[in-house]
Formats: C-alpha cells, structure tokens, sequence
C-alpha cells in the first residue's frame, strides 16, 4: 500500500472513530434525559400528595373551574388583590414576604388564576376578558367591591383591562415592573409576543416535560427560598414540591399563545382617570428596553400616579424586597 493510499484511509478512520464518539455521546444523553422524565414523572406524584390543598380556599367559576385564593387579614383597611407574573409555580408562597411587609398597609387576596398554583386548568380561552370575568367573579362572591389591584409582570396588562371594565371598584394599580401593551413595539426580540410564545414552545418538551426543569429547581430551590425569608420550613417543604412539579401546562401555553391578542385588545387602552397607579420598574428593564419607563408614563391619567424605577431585577419582589414596600408604603401615604 502507497502512501498516497494511506493518507486517504486515514481521515475516513478519524471520521468512523468521531463518528462513534458522537453516537455514544447522543445514546448517554438519551439516556440521561429517560432516566430524568421518569424519575421527574415518579417524584411529581408525591409532589402533588403534599401540596393537595396545602393552602387557600377555592372559588368555582361559571365554567366549573376551582380557582385558589388565600385571604390575609390584618389591621389595615384597604384591601390589595395580588396578581403574579406569567408562569408562577405558587402565588401564595412567592408573595408570603411582600403582603407581610406591607400587612399596615393592606389586608390582602392572593389569587391564582386558572392554570396558576393550586387553582385548576382553564377550559375557556385565555384571553383578557375570560381571565377577569373570573377574576371579577372571585371578588364578587367574597363581596369585595373596592380594592387596589398589585401586579407583577403580565398580571399588569389584565389589570389595565380589568380597570377600564370596573373603574367603581378599582381604588388603584401598583405595578410590580408590569408588563404593558406597547412593549410590543420595542426592538428587542424576546419583546415580541409571538417569540416569546415561540420560545416556550421549544422549552416546553426540552425543559419540562424531559425533568430537567426539576433539577434545576432542585438546585436552585435553596437560593429561591432565601428571597422569601418569611416561609416556615413546613412551608419550603411544600413550596420546593410545587416548584419542582410545576410545568408550562396547556393553560399557561393558551396564555402565552393569545399573548399578542390580548395585548392588541389593550394597546389603545390607558387608566381610567378615577384611579392612581404606581409603577415600580426595574432598572434592569430600563437597560435592556430604553422605552420601559415611558411606555408606562404614557399610561396614568391620575394626578396622584407615580412611575419610579429602582435598582433591581425584573421580581423586584425578590431582589429588592425592601425599597419595593417602602415605594408602595410611601405612595399608599402620600
């Protein structure tokens, strides 16, 4: 055999051995994510036996549907409705430090929407006006008729629709750096609802369904607990089942689906004039969306709103828990 022979045979060696290499590499990754879909499959039917009604009280909707919500009492007259951001695992836990930082403030009800925590699957779409006819029905039957409505992330759009339809019940709006319809148009990709439904989409399958979300909430799940320092160890027991057991469910997908619909139904829409808004933003959100802040000035009609931005994270909740009360706190006063 030449050399010239040689030479030809031995890159097509190279290829069979890299080849067999990639082949061991992508069966061991199979593997692997078998092994976390059933194991993430096992655990998530214990998970569910020990957050069954941990907490709350349900209202059934018109449709059947029972929707969780947990009444904290206190001093305070006024009375806030807590609405979390798109995909949270358990309002009640994830809000447990803020409603006891502002307990002088508020007595409050925390909801979790259809498809939310404990609540069920939604069977109705979810556009705008579904989600806060059922919000609109809780209240009724808990006959609360005056309330100030505080909104983390998406909540925020459906409580700007929520205003315009009952602005004799609203008494105000704190957005916890809310989203709102115009974000739409700014440059940014991810600002775009039809690439964020996209995205979902592809982690649904990669990161849900495989229980790879599971162990990165396994991981993770002491650093989450520490933003919420009022949580007993009964209720971190129960917190980490739900975090590790929650998924992008067919309801949280219907949500993120009719995104772009729903903000089109608000894109026209500002506050009512009879209700004061607070905006808390994160400066984070001011870096990445230069138009953050304006798109929510643009927004208040009311001579007592206020649009402020402080330093932190988009959960303000978590990463600046105190200067976020001491905002509310000082607005609630003015």
């Amino acid at each position: 055999m030449n050399k010239s022979e040689n030479a030809v045979k031995k890159p097509h060696k190279v290829g069979r051995i890299i080849g067999r290499i990639l082949g061991i590499l992508i069966l061991i990754l199979a593997v692997l994510i078998a092994v976390l879909s059933i194991r993430h499959h096992i655990l998530s039917k214990r998970d569910r036996e020990i957050y069954a009604d941990a907490y709350g009280e349900y209202y059934t909707t018109e449709q059947g549907r029972k929707m969780n919500y947990t009444r904290i009492e206190s001093d305070a007259k006024d009375v806030a409705v807590i609405l979390p951001g798109y995909g949270c695992p358990t309002v009640r836990y994830e809000f447990d430090a803020f409603v006891k930082g502002l307990s002088n403030q508020y007595q409050f009800i925390i909801v979790e929407p259809l498809g939310y925590g404990l609540s069920d699957g939604a069977v109705s779409e979810r556009n705008v006006t579904n989600y806060c006819e059922e919000l609109h029905g809780l209240l009724t039957s808990l006959q609360c008729d005056k309330y100030t409505l505080i909104a983390h992330s998406l909540g925020g759009l459906y409580s700007l629709y929520y205003a315009n339809q009952y602005p004799d019940e609203v008494q105000g709006f704190i957005g916890i750096d809310a989203s709102v319809p115009h974000q739409c148009d700014a440059d940014q990709w991810i600002a775009k609802p039809e690439h964020t439904y996209l995205l979902y989409k592809i982690m649904r399958p990669l990161l849900y369904g495989s229980g790879i979300n599971r162990l990165l909430s396994e991981l993770s799940f002491e650093q989450t607990a520490a933003q919420i320092p009022t949580l007993s160890e009964d209720d971190k027991r129960i917190a980490k089942a739900i975090y590790c057991a929650a998924g992008i469910n067919d309801t949280l997908m219907d949500e993120m689906r009719m995104l772009a619909d729903n903000m089109c139904e608000c894109y026209d829409m500002k506050f009512p004039e009879s209700v004061p808004v607070l905006y808390v933003l994160a400066k984070d959100n001011t870096v990445t969306i230069p138009e953050w802040e304006q798109y929510h000035k643009n927004l208040v009609t009311h001579p007592d709103s206020r649009v402020t931005v402080i330093e932190g994270a988009h959960y303000l909740h978590f990463t600046s828990l105190q200067r976020l009360t001491d905002e509310i706190t000082d607005w609630h006063n003015q």
